[in-house]
């Protein structure tokens, strides 16, 4: 059934970046009405670094999701070519103008130097009047007259240097500040407006089945394809409101891609699983004791033993055929040249029509007449006469005895695959030459055969007999055994094919990636090894053991240029619990805190914060991963408004039975004052010394108000000894805590490496 064929305009939808790389969905804008029978609609305009097998075509009903079962349409097929415009190239693009203004700037450089050694060569210009010679008599005035004119000439070229060159440096200031800016237009710029021609891309064409009898209204078509060039990195930002008593998270992402086109009004989303993962289940493989057991199984397997066998008949048939049949699939190994244009309608020697220069046919001849009879007595062919061009030409007799000659397979002529690969089973020679050549010397034909295609090299058909050369050359080579990092490439089943003909026939050959292929490499290396933002970490190492979806909640941009972009994705509000803490032995400083539930449902991943209160900035901190439903805290700063002030007093005297012992009591008092309008609660850290010594005693003596024990082990750094109070503030009210303890150790031992009296 002939298919209409229908071309639509689409436009990027919709983009869920991975951990590393991204699925695009593109809207395609369809006609209406779409014919009722079979169509297919061509989508052009595709990024060629998108994954070649990743497309997928969802037909829906309008207003329907993409999953809808009831499809007013079937999609039957799906391809992508490459199509190349020929586009001009275009002025107006950012890669133009830096070329222009490099060549500029190289250009006045160039003259710069050169006014610059002309100048400096007259400089060093002396004048002498050689009044002072006996043998050269003159008038004196003349002379100087002369020498002061030379003078000037001098002074006048010298200022016009001077002036030119400086005009040069302006020129060159210029020409290096419209050089820079350029740059960061290019650098801010996206792919379409910094590329100088129209690029290459893909264009899609999805085969639609008839419409449905019972469907109606028109369909939404959507295609998916994969790109691997884009990652990003989750940052927050906590913006709090009303003494802290109130936050509005928002989740933030920095996205980089360089898929090779720009998202720009799309519905963003990002994930934390990774793009390709194998969900295969495991096959458990028996374990056996005392015998060595079978390798695990791997997609790769050799090529099976006498492969060659199974062209036999296919060969001897080829060899049977009469002009020009044969003559279409004939072998390089069985060429005989008969004039400059080969063309022998021989049955028992086909060849291929091909110029070859005279001097080469001669070798080829002399080459010929060297081989021995093949085995079993039989005469050898008389020598084959060359007629004149034109002339039909008269084919050699062949002997009665002589074995049939198994011709070679004709050479694979496919100019994307001009070299010789490697085969699926770790190499192969090619067939057996034919029997009349094996019992003669071998290098003569090989020999000759070179130089012949050497001969159509020079007559320009390089690209078609260097392939025709590797062949053979290929042909006596023993197989290459296949190392273990080759193994993996021909896991890529995507790249493999089964050639018809050549020597790789019957093996899998594995295709050498096109230039968008490289392209694609190299940009999801650069995004690979692009370097993360300060205190952003990777998603893949703080997303615990369960992957998750963040979806936008708004379009967003996203240039394809590599860098950095920090897209807003949701916002959710909270109630904030502030919290006040001092450590006035460290810091006569009170810091405020602000305890948080997570608001979004769904885990908070491990990145940089950036936290406002009431609209300033007041600290950029790191995130840790918060689970859903769990508790984070916020360091707001400094609070100002609130003074602590701490003040010891230290008393000494002899204790013990007879004065040995020497008690040092320290009596600390920690006075808050406070500024706010609204009553707060301070938690007031300190500590006592502890000791392991038995021979020193430590003890606290009073506490006002009463300390409960401290071990900091929520910061990760425990600490023995600590004390805290929770002291609650009057709206522009003071408050203290008071406590004392007492060290004794022995008269004969005293403090060292430390403050004894606090």
């Amino acid at each position: 059934m002939t298919a209409e064929k229908i071309e639509c305009a689409s436009r990027i939808e919709a983009v869920v970046v991975y951990a590393r790389g991204a699925i695009v969905t593109r809207r395609v804008e369809l006609a209406e009405p779409l014919p009722r029978g079979a169509i297919e609609i061509a989508v052009p305009g595709i990024t060629p670094l998108a994954e070649p097998g990743s497309f997928r075509a969802l037909v829906a009903a309008a207003g329907a999701s993409p999953d809808a079962a009831a499809a007013p349409r079937e999609v039957v097929g799906v391809r992508a070519r490459l199509v190349v415009p020929p586009a001009p190239v275009s002025r107006s693009a950012l890669s133009a103008q830096l070329r222009e203004l490099e060549l500029a700037i190289e250009r006045l450089s160039a003259e710069h130097d050169h006014l610059r050694r002309w100048r400096d060569q007259l400089a060093a210009v002396a004048l002498d009047p050689e009044l002072a010679r006996r043998f050269r008599p003159g008038d004196p005035a003349a002379r100087i007259r002369d020498a002061l004119a030379v003078s000037g000439l001098l002074s006048d070229e010298l200022a016009a240097l001077d002036s030119r060159t400086a005009t040069l440096e302006a020129e060159l200031e210029r020409a290096r500040e419209q050089l820079l800016s350029a740059q960061l237009d290019a650098a801010q710029a996206t792919r379409g407006e910094v590329e100088e021609r129209a690029p290459a891309r893909l264009d899609v064409v999805v085969r639609l089945a008839p419409a449905r009898g019972g469907a109606g209204g028109e369909p939404a078509l959507r295609i998916e394809y994969a790109v691997g060039a884009a990652r990003w990195w989750p940052a927050y930002a906590a913006r709090f409101s009303r003494g802290a008593t109130e936050v509005a998270l928002q989740l933030d992402a920095l996205v980089a891609q360089a898929s090779g086109e720009d998202w720009q009004n799309v519905r963003l989303a990002l994930a934390t699983a990774d793009l390709v993962q194998d969900t295969r289940l495991p096959e458990l493989a028996s374990l056996r004791l005392s015998r060595a057991q079978r390798p695990p199984r791997r997609g790769y397997r050799p090529a099976p033993e006498g492969l060659d066998a199974l062209f036999e008949g296919f060969d001897r048939f080829v060899a049977a055929l009469p002009q020009p049949a044969a003559g279409t699939t004939a072998a390089p190994g069985q060429l005989l040249p008969a004039s400059d244009e080969i063309d022998d309608n021989d049955d028992d020697e086909p060849t291929l029509s091909r110029p070859v220069p005279s001097q080469a046919r001669e070798e080829l001849r002399e080459a010929m007449d060297r081989i021995a009879p093949p085995p079993g007595g039989a005469a050898p062919p008389p020598p084959t006469t060359w007629p004149e061009r034109g002339s039909a030409p008269e084919p050699p007799p062949v002997p009665a005895a002589a074995p049939l000659s198994m011709p070679l397979p004709a050479p694979a002529r496919s100019k994307s695959r001009g070299l010789s690969l490697p085969s699926f089973g770790g190499g192969y020679g090619g067939p057996p030459p034919p029997l009349a050549l094996q019992a003669s010397a071998p290098q003569a034909p090989s020999a000759a055969s070179a130089r012949v295609a050497s001969a159509e090299r020079t007559a320009g058909l390089a690209e078609d007999s260097l392939g025709h050369d590797e062949e053979l050359e290929g042909a006596g080579a023993a197989p290459a055994p296949l190392e273990p990092a080759q193994v993996e490439r021909w896991l890529d089943f995507d790249a493999l094919h089964l050639p018809g003909t050549g020597p790789q026939r019957g093996r899998l050959a594995h295709d050498q990636p096109g230039p968008s292929r490289r392209a694609a490499r190299r940009a999801q290396i650069d995004i690979d090894h692009l370097g993360a933002p300060p205190r952003a970490v990777d998603p893949r190492a703080s997303r615990g053991q369960f992957d998750h979806l963040y979806a936008g909640e708004g379009a967003a941009d996203v240039p394809s240029n590599g860098r950095r972009h920090r897209v807003a994705l949701s916002a959710a509000r909270a109630p904030a619990a502030p919290r006040f803490v001092t450590v006035p032995r460290e810091a006569a400083e009170v810091y405020r805190e602000a305890r948080v539930e997570n608001p979004i449902d769904a885990p908070l991943l491990a990145g940089p914060v950036e936290i406002f209160v009431d609209g300033a900035l007041a600290a950029q901190s790191s995130l840790g991963h918060v689970d859903r439903g769990g508790l984070f805290r916020a360091g707001l700063g400094v609070e100002e408004r609130i003074r602590v002030a701490r003040n010891a007093r230290v008393e000494e005297s002899s204790a013990g039975l007879l004065g040995g012992s020497l008690a040092v009591e320290h009596a600390i008092t920690i006075d808050l004052s406070s500024s706010l309008g609204v009553g707060v609660e301070v938690e007031v850290l300190d500590r006592i010394p502890v000791t392991d010594d038995k021979d020193v005693e430590i003890k606290l003596l009073s506490s006002q108000p009463k300390a409960e024990p401290f071990t900091q082990e929520e910061l990760g750094e425990p600490v023995r000894g600590g004390l805290r109070w929770r002291v609650p503030i009057a709206p522009g009210g003071k408050a203290s805590v008071a406590f004392a303890y007492r060290v004794v150790f022995s008269s004969r031992n005293e403090v060292v490496g430390g403050n004894r009296r606090e």
